[in-house]
């Protein structure tokens, strides 16, 4: 019986790669780096801010690919540190930056932003793969990032088209 278990696991190892981790928000993939679980809360408010920031703090650190889409909420201490989200190369959905009054927020690795899904802001009928709403953020930087994304910021304060530093 033992022999016959361990036979399956290395089945399933080849089959699968060499780690995936149930029941957590992340897999592992040699090729690809770490793949986390996005999320579709939109702007909604969070009952306890302090408990979000370290959520998702501990969903994007270290992670390179988000499978769909990367929701920074609701951050209004602008000393708030988003160093982790350094490694992101990937978003498959779409990036919503709301509520933040970081002063700067710097995604050096960010270069795909897909817009699989896009976010439609329910004042305007335009949909979006980067939007920047309701922030005090002076500069947001993807230094990485390529392609053609459409960008939507609407009611920022300190923030103009000059906020936004692209290569």
């Amino acid at each position: 019986m033992k022999i016959c278990q361990k036979s399956v696991l290395y089945l399933f190892v080849l089959i699968f790669g060499p780690c995936i981790c149930v029941g957590k928000i992340w897999k592992e993939d040699a090729t690809k780096g770490r793949i986390c679980i996005g999320t579709t809360g939109r702007m909604s408010v969070p009952s306890n801010r302090e408990h979000h920031y370290q959520n998702l703090r501990d969903r994007y650190s270290n992670c390179t690919y988000v499978d769909g889409n990367l929701e920074l909420t609701w951050l209004q201490d602008e000393n708030l540190d988003l160093s982790f989200l350094k490694e992101i190369r990937e978003v498959t959905g779409y990036v919503l930056i709301s509520h933040v009054d970081v002063k700067r927020i710097v995604l050096p690795k960010l270069m795909i932003i897909r817009g699989r899904n896009l976010f439609k802001l329910n004042v305007r009928n335009e949909m979006f793969a980067l939007m920047v709403t309701l922030s005090k953020m002076e500069n947001l930087e993807l230094p990485s990032l390529r392609g053609t994304v459409t960008i939507g910021y609407y009611s920022c304060i300190g923030m103009s088209e000059n906020s936004f530093k692209l290569n």
